[in-house]
C-alpha cells in the first residue's frame, strides 16, 4: 500500500480510538449530577457531542480539506438555527414586543383585550 493510503488508516483509526473515548466520557457525564446545575449538565454534554460531531465530519465526510465557503455556510446555519432556538424564549419574555392581535385560522384574530372584556361579563349575554 502506498503511503497516503497508510496516511489515512491511521488517522481513521485515531479518530475511531477518540470517538470510543468520548463516548465513554458522555455516559459518564451522565451520571455526575454537576450540583443540580441543569444548564451546566446540558452544556457538557452537548459539547462532547460537538466535538463528535466535528470529528465525524472533518475526517469521515472529509469537510477538512473542503474550500472557506462550506465553514462559513456552516456558521451561517448555527446562528440561524440559534436565532430560531431561542426566539420562542424571547417572544415568551415579550423581549419581541408580541402583537396584541395575533391571526389563527380560518381567519379569527385572536385579541387579548377582546378576552379580557369578555370576562368582565361573567358570561352574561348583552
Amino acid at each position: 500500500m502506498s503511503d497516503d493510503i497508510q496516511h489515512h488508516i491511521s488517522v481513521y483509526k485515531k479518530v475511531f480510538v477518540a470517538l470510543l473515548i468520548l463516548t465513554v466520557l458522555t455516559v459518564l457525564a451522565s451520571y455526575v449530577e454537576f450540583g443540580g446545575i441543569v444548564w451546566l449538565a446540558v452544556g457538557v454534554g452537548l459539547a462532547i457531542a460537538t466535538f463528535k460531531g466535528y470529528l465525524v465530519a472533518a475526517n469521515f465526510m472529509h469537510l477538512n480539506d473542503e474550500k472557506p465557503i462550506i465553514y462559513q455556510t456552516l456558521i451561517g446555519t448555527l446562528f440561524a438555527f440559534i436565532i430560531l432556538f431561542f426566539m420562542p424564549m424571547i417572544w415568551h419574555n415579550d423581549g419581541l414586543k408580541a402583537p396584541d392581535n395575533i391571526p389563527l385560522q380560518n381567519g379569527n384574530v385572536y385579541n387579548s383585550d377582546f378576552e379580557n372584556h369578555h370576562d368582565d361579563h361573567n358570561g352574561d349575554h348583552h
